[in-house]
């Protein structure tokens, strides 16, 4: 019995990824990145390389020794886990809410914010609020979002915008009198080749308290933009400033367990990152080719659906399922950017019930078919003229549930059975099936904790207002 299953095919052979991150170490030698604070110029300096104001240029011995430290790492936490089933996770903070009855594209009340975050605390999802409170100012609206995200679900919270380190002081009570643990996440780094040294301040302001998780994010390279547009070259600067940055993180006392690659297209015609383009998708063949070569041969697991269309429409439909295909191909599993759209300016809880109807299609076609089994074809074929149908058929019979998938909202009657079903839509459906998602939702804090932190939010929207 033998069984096939689609793959991608990538382009690069061995040696010509080593040529690449030979590139990337002469651009870390030769351009180096620009840092002006002063903390991370002395550590950067003392363990990979030298300083010339304003940028750090890191010695090739030293980068190669860190990227092999790296390697061993990310080989350690590879070690026992489960890498080959499709899951969903969450998605970065919408600004926009696609408003499920109107598709109109608007802020989101805070009732609406809360009713998403019991969508995704349904889903027992941590990590960032699907989209914030349109409804206060916007100099609040990280306080509010963790106000609501601790109110309202289990496990949100966190990584939103913080200006001074004394707002995050006051995230970091609200979090404590709700029993958990506040998650600081800082931009320190700025394509083409720049530190971020607001960030960097931010962070080191939180090195030692064992009260916060500090995440130090990277560059974002865009290509033709923030990085070159020719395809390789955009691949040798991003291998370049990934290892910039999980150095800094050593430096910093962050160490990295992995490495990850990414590029996305810059669009000529409306001067904005371009998310589920055609381009995109070849970009990021390379992006994961390279990401694994990086990290030992580990593959590259997670994906994002990916789109720029502002509702789940045609293009939405379009552009996720070619992307999470087509990286689903490369060897992505858990995939993210869960109902964003626009890049990530909008969520749509509909499109969020759609994304599982798209993973579950592609985690069909992934899983392949057998094409050779021991059977006497021409047996089965005379089996089945002679009842006149194959349906009854023992074969059929004992295979179908196995080899057939029965999708929950696309499904395939006709249209006499759809019009005895009242018409349903696609969006109708997927907007019934996020609000019984919604009630399943049971997370109350108790009244204690909840006033301590209705206390603290006032005090904070004080001191931000008067700063």
């Amino acid at each position: 019995m033998a069984s096939w299953r689609p793959t991608l095919a990538s382009p690069w052979t061995r040696p010509d990824m080593e040529r690449v991150l030979e590139d990337a170490l002469r651009v870390l030698a030769e351009i180096g990145v620009e840092c002006r604070q002063p903390v991370m110029v002395e550590r950067l300096a003392a363990r990979f390389g030298s300083y010339a104001e304003p940028r750090v240029r890191f010695d090739p011995k030293r980068v190669r020794a860190h990227l092999e430290a790296t390697r061993a790492r990310a080989l350690k936490g590879a070690a026992g886990a489960d890498d080959v089933e499709f899951s969903l996770g969450g998605c970065w903070a919408g600004i926009n809410y696609c408003d499920p009855e109107t598709q109109a594209v608007r802020p989101a009340r805070s009732d609406e914010c809360a009713q998403m975050c019991r969508l995704w605390d349904a889903r027992d999802l941590a990590g960032v609020v699907p989209v914030v409170p349109g409804d206060v100012p916007p100099e609040i609206q990280t306080l509010a979002a963790e106000r609501i995200a601790l109110k309202n679900s289990r496990r949100l919270g966190g990584c939103l915008p913080v200006l001074d380190a004394e707002e995050a002081r006051y995230l970091i009570e609200m979090n404590l009198a709700a029993g958990r643990r506040y998650v600081l996440a800082e931009q320190i780094c700025i394509s083409p080749l720049r530190f971020n040294d607001r960030g960097i301040e931010t962070a080191l302001a939180f090195l030692e308290d064992p009260d916060v998780e500090v995440a130090l994010w990277g560059f974002i390279p865009m290509a033709g933009a923030s990085c070159p547009l020719d395809p390789r070259s955009a691949i040798v600067q991003a291998v370049a400033e990934e290892l910039a940055h999980s150095m800094a993180g050593d430096a910093l006392g962050f160490p990295q367990s992995g490495l990850e690659l990414g590029v996305s297209p810059f669009d000529f015609q409306y001067g904005l990152i371009v998310f589920g383009s055609p381009e995109w998708c070849l970009y990021r063949t390379l992006a994961v080719q390279m990401g694994a070569f990086l990290n030992a041969g580990r593959p590259v697991r997670r994906g994002a659906f990916r789109s720029t269309a502002k509702q789940p429409d045609e293009q939405a439909a379009c552009e996720r399922t070619a992307t999470v295909l087509w990286q689903a191909l490369l060897g992505a599993r858990r995939f993210g950017a869960v109902g964003q759209l626009s890049v990530d300016e909008v969520f749509s809880p509909q499109q969020a019930v759609i994304d599982r109807e798209i993973l579950a299609y592609v985690a069909r076609l992934l899983r392949g078919m057998e094409v050779e089994r021991d059977a006497d074809s021409v047996a089965l074929i005379g089996e089945g003229v002679a009842q006149g149908s194959f349906a009854g058929v023992a074969d059929t019979v004992e295979r179908f549930r196995a080899f057939c998938t029965f999708p929950e909202l696309f499904r395939r009657w006709n249209v006499e059975r759809w019009r005895a079903d009242r018409e349903p839509t696609i969006l109708g459906e997927a907007w019934a099936r996020a609000k019984e998602e919604i009630g399943r939702s049971a997370h109350r804090l108790p009244p204690d904790p909840e006033k301590k932190i209705d206390a603290i939010y006032s005090k904070a929207v004080e001191h931000v207002r008067a700063r």
